[in-house]
C-alpha cells in the first residue's frame, strides 16, 4: 500500500468535484489535441500556443489530464487513435506521477518562459517533496535519471533557496538498484504496456528476446552506425535513427514530444536498410534488458559499446534514451521479423 494516500484523497476529491459539478461535455479530436498541448506544453518541442497554466504533475494537472482524456468523443475515432488514447489512459495507473518530474523535459527552463519565478519555485518545493514521499514508498529514481535532473537544475540560470535545496536532496539522494522499470512498484506490468502498445501486439519480452537475438546473430559482427544519429538527439532514437527526410507524423501521445512513432516508421519504412534494423535489434535487446529483465548500468553500456562501436560518451547517451523512453525502439518490431 502506498503512502501517498493524502495526494491521492486530494486528487479523487478534485476529480469527484469536478465530475459533479461539470456536465458530462464530450470533445472532439481537433480540440482534444488543443487541450491536450496546452496542458502539457512542456513536451512541446516548440511552441506558439497558448499553454495552461499548470505544471506537472501536481494534484490540478493531474485532474485535468484524467478528465481530458475521458471527455474525448472515442465513437470518431480511428482506430490508431483509439489504441494511443486506451495507452495513455493506462499510463496514469503506474508511479510515473509520484517522481513529480518528467526527466524528458527541462522542466524549469521551459516553465520560466510562461510562470513567475515563485510559481516555478513553489513548483520545485513540490518536487522535492513528492521524491520524498515517494521514496517511503520505495518509488525511487535511477542513477540516470537522478543525474538528469541534476543536471537541468545545473545548467539553468534560475537561482533560488527552493533551487538550492532541491539540488541538495538530489545530490544526497538514494536511488533504486537498477535503472530499468521491473525495478519500481508494478513496473513490469508497467513496461508489458508499453511493450503492447508500440508493438501493437502482446508479445511477452522472452519471445521478443528470442526474435531480437536471432535477428543479432545473422548480422555482420561489426554493425556500421551512424553515432549522431544515435546521440545527438532529444526526441527517442526509434525517431532519431529516420532518415531526415521522413517527415514526423504528429499525434496524441504527448508522452513522446506529439509524435506517433509507430505511424512514422511504417510511414518511413522504404528509407529502413538492413544494416539499420541490425543496429535497432540491439538497441531493443538492450532496452528489454534494462525494463524487463534488471541489466545493470554496466551491462547495458558494455552490450552497446562493444556491439555498435562507441564510445563511453555515445552509449551513454544512447542509454539515457533508453532509459527515458522505455519500449519505443520496439515499434520497428514488424519490420525485424521479416528481416
Amino acid at each position: 500500500m502506498l503512502r501517498l494516500s493524502g495526494m491521492i484523497a486530494v486528487l479523487s476529491s478534485v476529480l469527484f468535484l469536478g465530475a459533479c459539478g461539470e456536465p458530462d461535455v464530450r470533445i472532439n479530436v481537433k480540440q482534444f489535441e488543443e487541450r491536450t498541448q496546452s496542458l502539457n506544453w512542456f513536451m512541446l518541442n516548440s511552441t506558439s500556443a497558448s499553454i495552461e497554466k499548470i505544471l506537472p504533475y501536481d494534484e490540478l494537472y493531474l485532474a485535468r489530464r484524467n478528465a481530458l482524456l475521458n471527455s474525448l468523443d472515442k465513437a470518431q475515432l480511428a482506430l490508431n487513435d483509439q489504441n494511443t488514447l486506451t495507452y495513455l489512459t493506462i499510463q496514469q495507473r503506474y508511479p510515473e506521477r509520484y517522481l513529480g518530474w518528467p526527466v524528458q523535459a527541462n522542466i524549469v527552463e521551459k516553465a520560466l518562459k510562461y510562470f513567475t519565478p515563485q510559481q516555478v519555485d513553489a513548483w520545485l518545493k513540490r518536487t522535492q517533496m513528492r521524491l520524498a514521499s515517494a521514496r517511503e514508498s520505495n518509488i525511487l529514481l535511477s542513477r540516470i535519471e537522478k543525474a538528469q535532473l541534476l543536471a537541468y537544475l545545473g545548467t539553468t540560470k534560475h537561482q533560488s533557496n527552493e533551487k538550492e535545496a532541491l539540488t541538495v536532496f538530489l545530490q544526497q539522494y538514494r536511488v533504486r538498484s537498477g535503472i530499468g522499470l521491473s525495478q519500481l512498484p508494478n513496473g513490469s506490468e508497467w513496461y508489458q504496456s508499453k511493450l503492447n502498445y508500440y508493438t501493437s501486439d502482446v508479445n511477452s519480452p522472452h519471445d521478443l528476446a528470442r526474435l531480437l537475438s536471432t535477428v543479432i546473430e545473422g548480422a555482420p559482427k561489426e554493425i556500421t552506425t551512424d553515432k549522431q544519429l544515435l546521440t545527438s538527439s532529444v526526441l527517442p532514437t526509434a525517431l532519431a535513427l529516420l532518415d531526415v527526410g521522413c517527415e514526423h507524423v504528429m499525434g496524441l501521445n504527448w508522452r513522446d514530444h506529439f509524435i506517433d512513432i509507430r505511424k512514422t516508421i511504417e510511414q518511413c519504412k522504404e528509407q529502413t536498410d538492413r544494416n539499420l534494423l541490425h543496429v535497432v535489434a540491439v538497441i531493443a535487446e538492450v532496452d528489454l534488458g534494462v525494463h524487463a529483465f534488471s541489466w545493470s548500468q554496466q551491462q547495458a553500456m558494455h552490450r552497446l559499446q562493444t556491439r555498435l562501436n562507441l564510445d563511453e560518451a555515445q552509449a551513454y547517451a544512447l542509454l539515457k534514451s533508453i532509459v527515458f523512453y522505455p519500449a519505443t525502439i520496439l515499434a520497428y518490431l514488424d519490420q525485424l521479423k521479416h528481416l
